[in-house]
């Protein structure tokens, strides 16, 4: 693993900060990997378009304003020209696909709103609860019936 520095720009709109990775990681520093702070380090992953998805440790004091100690190690090796061409044509995809639902969901509200889905939603609970109210009504109807004939037997 050989240290170098962060790429800090990427061409996207994706996350360009540090975003620790789950809990558990494979590979997570031990309790001996320390930073020039004298803090056990994090692991992070990075979003760049030139280390998609690589893995890093940094100082636990890192933020955006406030740099922590500088400390800085790639956990994992670089990938190959065509793998991270691939994950970030992935990525591209996928946030073309959420620009899309967006660009639909706001169109929808354009033309009705929320208003239309409320409307669209009472109109099919009320419905709903007039098909039930009858159904209750011929059940009731059905009962009131048993019970009167059990009546009838009882007295003769």
């Amino acid at each position: 693993m050989s240290e170098s520095t962060a790429s800090a720009t990427s061409t996207r709109r994706r996350r360009t900060t540090m975003q620790p990775c789950v809990r558990g990681d494979v590979g997570e520093p031990r309790a001996s990997t320390m930073c020039y702070c004298g803090v056990v380090v994090r692991l992070y992953t990075s979003w760049t378009a030139q280390n998609p998805r690589r893995r890093f440790f940094g100082c636990r004091n890192y933020q955006p304003v406030r740099r922590g100690c500088g400390f800085f190690k790639w956990h994992d090796e670089e990938m190959g020209r065509r793998a991270k061409e691939v994950i970030n044509e992935l990525l591209g995809k996928m946030e073309n696909v959420n620009d899309e639902n967006v660009g639909l969901m706001r169109m929808r509200m354009d033309e009705g709103g929320f208003a239309g889905y409320i409307e669209d939603d009472i109109a099919t609970i009320y419905a709903n609860m007039k098909k039930t109210k009858r159904k209750l009504k011929q059940a009731f109807c059905a009962l009131f019936v048993t019970w009167l004939l059990r009546i009838v037997l009882l007295l003769h």
